[in-house]
């Protein structure tokens, strides 16, 4: 009979602080939950870091958009897991690959597509994550 006390005592007590642990709220300060809004809706869209990227080509003249396109288009088709960046800074279209957090990375890449674009070359930039 003593056992079964001292086994009914403990199966009490195991359920007295299973019941306790599940009543525990956390009030957060209504001030504190909007500095954690604001703060994830400013820094949690920033999806950039520095890093590095291959670029395949700058190219300029009165057919350089669509010769770009063509380019573009044949990358992503050789290369469908890079992402493939085309851009226009005055008065070249660029073409720039990939999102490389270090620069072995690149290096490896870079010595990959060299036999296909042989005047390709590894520059630093703001990468996407």
């Amino acid at each position: 009979m003593n056992l079964l006390r001292k086994i009914f005592g403990v199966l009490l007590l195991c359920m007295a602080t299973s019941l306790y642990a599940q009543s525990i709220r956390y009030d957060v300060e209504p001030a504190i939950r909007k500095i954690q809004e604001d703060y994830i809706s400013r820094w949690g869209k920033i999806r950039s870091m520095e890093g590095y990227r291959i670029q395949i080509m700058a190219i300029s003249g009165p057919s350089a958009r669509t010769r770009m396109e063509s380019a573009k288009a044949s990358i992503k088709a050789e290369y469908p897991a890079l992402p493939v960046y085309a851009t226009y800074q005055e008065p070249y279209f660029r073409i720039r690959i990939g999102d490389f957090t270090n620069r072995i990375d690149a290096y490896r890449m870079l010595l990959r597509i060299l036999p296909q674009y042989p005047s390709a070359y590894i520059i630093a930039d703001q990468i996407e994550y």
